[in-house]
């Protein structure tokens, strides 16, 4: 029977996650012809824009295992009524797609996290919690509902970049907030501990034909 050792566990769980990360050396290459646009659906087409090559300034390693990923709607009533007049009236909503990432961080992962009892055929994985990474609107699933227009109103709303973007903002924020919830942290829990499990299991299934008690639990 063999022995399994806690960094051969660490070492396969980085490996299987997130494979191997390999440095490289950039070369000068050749200028690339410069690629010229017009933005669609504008009325001076007249109006060109010049890319360059896009330029790779850092690469960073990770060692984040995402673990469960939720998809979110938030809508916003954008309301551009002149006072309380219903022949005033002016309110159009817009509703927004987004999808929010819980994480595993296991860039501390230690010896000292993994406990294997050989005697009861147990290894216990001590990890951090799943926490929420990041909310990623979908731009391609935002709709934009009529507008309820006055007697006097007519067309959509306009906004200003300005706006757009503080309406984004506080559309990802209230998404962030909601993935704070109790019941979600839950999921995000219940979803890490089945995938460190299933990753442990199959580590422990490489090493020893002996069938292992894989416990989970969380910093």
């Amino acid at each position: 029977m063999k022995i399994i050792k806690k960094r051969t566990i660490i070492l396969m769980v980085v490996c299987i996650c997130f494979g191997v990360f390999i440095s490289y050396k950039l070369f000068v290459s050749p200028k690339k012809a410069k690629a010229t646009w017009i933005v669609p659906n504008v009325s001076d087409i007249s109006k060109k824009f010049i890319t360059e090559d896009t330029l790779v300034k850092e690469i960073h390693q990770k060692q984040e295992l995402i673990t469960l990923e939720i998809n979110m709607t938030e809508k916003v009533i954008l309301d551009n009524s002149w006072g309380n007049f219903e022949i005033f009236k002016k309110v159009q909503s817009i509703n927004y797609s987004g999808t929010g990432t819980y994480i595993v961080d296991l860039s501390n992962l230690k010896p000292e996290n993994i406990t294997i009892d050989n005697k009861d055929k147990k290894v216990t994985v001590n990890i951090p919690s799943p926490s929420a990474k990041t909310v990623n609107l979908i731009e391609e699933k935002t709709e934009y509902q009529t507008p309820e227009n006055g007697l006097l109103r007519f067309g959509e709303i306009k906004l200003t970049s300005e706006e757009n973007m503080a309406i984004l903002k506080n559309v990802k924020d209230k998404m962030a907030k909601k993935m704070s919830e109790a019941d979600y942290v839950s999921q995000a829990q219940k979803s890490s501990e089945q995938t460190l499990k299933n990753l442990v299991q199959a580590i422990m299934k490489n090493q020893t034909s002996d069938d292992y008690d894989i416990e989970i639990t969380f910093k």
